[in-house]
């Protein structure tokens, strides 16, 4: 009641007794209490740079800060070396046989050039002996059997001439028969000649030219086909050649590279700070967790494996916090909001916050409370001169959801609920009655009552015993004010909703239980109670003597 403004001053608070209130008008925050723990805003993960399991030789100690270039942790690097020598050692001979692929090569290509070169240079004699012998040795030859027909004909022509005269002067007696017949056997002769130069034009023209011609195109054709030949063979041996030079270049290749992935994996093993920072051990990060990393700090002559997280490189001058709330009411956590978290690892120093993010994703409570689901939502921190934060800090944060200003007011312990109706203790006489009332907003402390109810009004915060009540039924009047009404069964219902879904207020039964049990619930969040007004609106908080009503962390 201190901490809210009324129109009701303190000295009328002090009047009654500790088991009452005086309904007054006040402003309060509406909270929720959310834990968490701290995280740096900035901070580098170091991870095991080697592809194979290694066992760590020399570590820095954890907790302390880290300049840039500072040892962090050496790996074991025995094996790599080792593989080390052994590829460099395979690189030698792969070298030797690179340089002998590449000699082999370019010889090759040199022996193509002159291969391809003498099957040309045939290619260009069969073609001139064919135009020779075309433009040559067939004109000269028909020259020459024209010249012997043409000499046949005329010496056959003499001949027969001369053979006339002397058969005449035989016949007149002036020659003797002896020289006629030599001029006969002459002329014979000559006819011979005659048929013999016509027959070899004939055989010339008709075999020994045709012979000559095939023979002549049969050599070009050969020595075209024989150019084709090499280089076809020529491509296929370089192509072999360039094969073997290409395997032998990727072997050296992957040598040099796996050569120089060992290099890098020994220079990687001599892990180096990034950045200046505190040394925060991976494993100190879920330690104690559910998750429930038992196997200790980092130490020598541990194994890590590839890309284990090893440690981290928080950067401390700048924290947030991380804190989960329940998914009722993440809802109405927006951006923005203000906060105020105590660190008791601080020394209970309390810092001013803003609310950064929500998370995207309900997270669960795991094992331990499976139907626990809440979100983590990061609060950036104002930091405190002289105060030291560190990660995993537990942390407390106080979320204002929203803020009531001049409303009534009383504390959440005087509301109690029957079934859908929430209802305060109001005095009658020298006994107490329940009063229907419509419920808004609430906080840790402090019950908004939009109707049912006027400031001044003094309310029971207690179970009152069977002697101090007035047992009557429900004013329908009141059950209207406060927003109820009944239904054709002449039930008590909610404006608005169905039976059964209402109810659930400061204390008594939850909603739909029987009107009977008037018991209280504690820490439970109750119904009703949201920013809407109206009964039906879902309960922001509901604490009775707890200092938070709504606990949303773990």
């Amino acid at each position: 009641m201190a901490q809210s403004s009324g129109k009701f001053g303190s000295r009328a608070a002090s009047a009654v007794p500790s088991d009452r209130a005086i309904a007054t008008v006040a402003s309060f925050e509406v909270v929720t209490i959310a834990g968490g723990e701290l995280e740096a805003r900035n901070k580098i993960e170091v991870r095991s740079p080697l592809d194979n399991p290694a066992n760590i030789v020399q570590i820095v100690n954890e907790g302390i800060n880290v300049k840039k270039g500072d040892l962090l942790l050496q790996l074991n690097v025995e094996e790599i070396e080792n593989r080390l020598k052994e590829e460099e050692l395979r690189l030698i001979p792969a070298e030797a046989e690179l340089v002998a692929a590449q000699s082999a090569y370019d010889i090759q290509i040199n022996e193509n050039a002159s291969m391809i070169r003498r099957a040309e240079l045939k290619v260009t004699l069969a073609e001139l002996s064919l135009r020779q012998w075309v433009d040559g040795d067939v004109a000269k030859k028909r020259q020459e059997l024209e010249l012997g027909m043409s000499k046949a004909e005329l010496e056959l022509e003499r001949l027969a001439q001369r053979y006339l005269r002397s058969q005449q002067l035989f016949d007149e007696g002036f020659v003797s028969r002896d020289e006629r017949d030599r001029d006969e056997v002459a002329y014979i002769e000559a006819i011979s000649g005659f048929n013999t130069a016509r027959l070899a034009r004939e055989v010339y023209e008709k075999f020994e030219f045709v012979k000559d011609e095939k023979t002549k195109q049969s050599d070009l054709g050969e020595a075209i086909a024989e150019l084709e030949r090499v280089s076809l063979n020529n491509i296929a041996e370089l192509k072999n050649k360039g094969s073997r030079l290409e395997q032998q270049r990727t072997q050296v290749g992957v040598l040099r590279n796996r050569i120089d992935e060992l290099k890098a994996d020994f220079a990687a093993a001599r892990i180096l700070a990034p950045a200046d920072g505190l040394v925060v051990y991976a494993t100190s990060l879920d330690r104690g967790g559910w998750r429930g990393g038992n196997e200790g700090p980092l130490q020598i002559g541990q194994q890590v494996f590839s890309n284990q997280l090893l440690m981290i490189l928080p950067d401390t001058s700048e924290m947030v916090a991380a804190v989960r709330v329940n998914e009722a009411l993440a809802g109405r956590v927006r951006p923005g909001q203000q906060v105020s978290v105590r660190v008791d690892a601080a020394g209970g120093a309390v810092f001013s916050g803003t609310v950064e993010s929500i998370g995207v994703m309900a997270e669960t409570g795991g094992w331990r409370d499976p139907n626990l689901r809440e979100y983590t939502v990061r609060i950036g921190l104002q930091p405190i001169d002289g105060v030291a934060l560190k990660p995993a800090m537990r942390c407390e944060g106080r979320i204002t959801l929203d803020v009531v200003n001049d409303a009534i007011s009383i504390p959440v312990q005087g509301v109690f609920n029957e079934g859908p109706v929430q209802f305060v203790y109001t005095q009658d006489g020298g006994r107490w009655v329940k009063t229907p009332v419509r419920v808004g907003r609430r906080s840790d402390t402090q019950a908004e009552l939009r109707a049912g109810i006027s400031a001044g009004t003094i309310v029971l915060l207690r179970d009152p015993t069977s002697g101090e009540t007035v047992n009557r039924p429900w004013d329908l009047e009141q059950l209207k004010v406060a927003g109820y009404k009944l239904d054709e069964n002449g039930r008590v219902v909610a404006e608005g909703r169905p039976r059964g879904a209402g109810g659930g207020g400061g204390r008594g039964g939850a909603a739909g239980e029987p009107a009977a049990a008037n018991r209280p619930v504690g820490n439970r969040p109750a119904a009703g109670a949201g920013s809407g007004g109206a009964p039906a609106a879902p309960a922001v908080a509901t604490p009775t003597a707890a200092p938070t009503t709504v606990p949303s962390g773990r």
